[in-house]
């Protein structure tokens, strides 16, 4: 694809790979796609569909010949014609060549496209492998500190949020500003100029909710004062690493409902940091069951019913903006293991109340990537 940006193929014996080949019996593993699970294998973030294949003597990437930039590795890099023949049979013609017979097992992650998997199966015994997530979980220090900094870009998103509610006018049900009505999209646009500013993109990541969770970046309505302002952002720096941030804001609250549900959350959030203080070992069901209790003991029905605890409590940030482990089940959070904790509560006639902070699990703590402030007033 034209304007693709150059190919980085990753060291050419990942420990991680080798140990799931030798530990399943498998002689290749291979992966057709694009996005973020490829990127992550070679540092290579086209959009065209794209063929890697793995072994522990040799790693192969097959890019379309309308992709531009190739790295400067001609014996590991090849390209082909898509408009002639499948990524799927790509794939298998260049096991054929690595291999010595085609009685092998061929690791695939889960999420290879269909078609692909049936080339592949036609000619090798496929396996579904969650290596590659396992691998994403724990993050290197060379990605915690990508994530450091998209999360100061995100502090720096949020302030804006601040400032240009701060200066806002009251007038009626309506709040000005800069002279005119100020909408989730105004105040949208003022957050994401400043992301650009400090060197990030904001990559659709900016949502806004008025008296409800944060929407999706079509939404524009005007934002009223004494109401929820639930404001997310997850920039991405220059590398490709997401944030996350997640404040509520109330320009002149009446310190109702809203009131009692930020004393709850800012709690719970304090709890989930002391369950995570334990370190490496603590599971994403500890901290998910910590989180519903605290909320639940300030009065909000915890019960998945009554819709009062929001369904996502948090989830793992990287090369996506939101990525396993989620905050539930069983995972056991290992040392470098980064997570968006987001402790919410929800009323449809009252309002959404969530603070969202990253941290970076130790092996024997825990630690917040940006400290930022849990107020709901603006001006604070």
């Amino acid at each position: 694809m034209h304007g693709d940006p150059p190919l980085s193929i990753p060291p050419a014996h990942p420990d991680w790979l080798d140990a799931e080949l030798r530990e399943r019996d498998a002689t290749a593993f291979v992966h057709v796609g694009s996005g973020s699970m490829l990127r992550y294998l070679t540092g290579y973030e086209g959009h065209a569909t794209t063929v890697f294949v793995y072994t522990p003597d040799a790693t192969v990437l097959c890019v379309p010949q309308t992709v531009e930039s190739v790295p400067d590795s001609p014996e590991r890099v090849r390209r082909f014609d898509a408009r002639q023949k499948h990524p799927g049979q790509v794939a298998v013609d260049v096991l054929d060549e690595l291999l010595e017979s085609r009685v092998e097992t061929v690791l695939t992650p889960p999420t290879i496209p269909h078609d692909a998997a049936l080339y592949l199966s036609a000619e090798y015994e496929l396996a579904s492998t969650d290596a590659i997530e396992r691998a994403r979980r724990e993050k290197a220090e060379s990605e915690r500190t990508r994530i450091a900094v998209a999360q100061g870009v995100a502090a720096t998103g949020l302030d804006r949020a601040r400032e240009v509610l701060a200066a806002a006018d009251r007038s009626g049900d309506r709040l000005l500003w800069e002279g005119d009505v100020l909408t989730t999209g105004r105040l949208r646009d003022a957050i994401n100029t400043e992301i650009a500013t400090a060197g990030g993109v904001p990559c659709n990541g900016t949502r806004i909710g008025v008296g409800g969770p944060p929407e999706s970046t079509r939404t524009d309505v005007a934002i009223p004062p004494a109401t929820t302002i639930a404001v997310s952002v997850a920039p991405r720096e220059p590398e490709g690493y997401h944030g996350h941030l997640t404040r509520t804001l109330v320009v002149d609250g009446d310190g109702g409902w809203e009131r009692r549900a930020h004393v709850a959350v800012t709690n719970a959030r304090s709890a989930a940091l002391a369950t995570l203080d334990a370190g490496a070992g603590v599971t994403t069901g500890e901290l998910h069951r910590e989180l519903v209790a605290e909320l639940g003991a300030y009065g909000f029905d915890p019960s998945p019913e009554s819709g009062d605890v929001i369904a996502n409590l948090g989830h793992g940030v990287g090369l996506d903006p939101r990525e396993p482990p989620a905050v539930d089940g069983t995972t056991e959070l290992s040392a470098g293991t980064i997570l968006a904790v987001r402790p919410g509560l929800a009323d449809a006639q009252q309002g959404y109340v969530a603070l969202g902070d990253v941290i970076v699990v130790e092996e024997d703590g825990v630690r917040r990537l940006v400290e930022y402030p849990l107020s709901m007033e603006p001006g604070s």
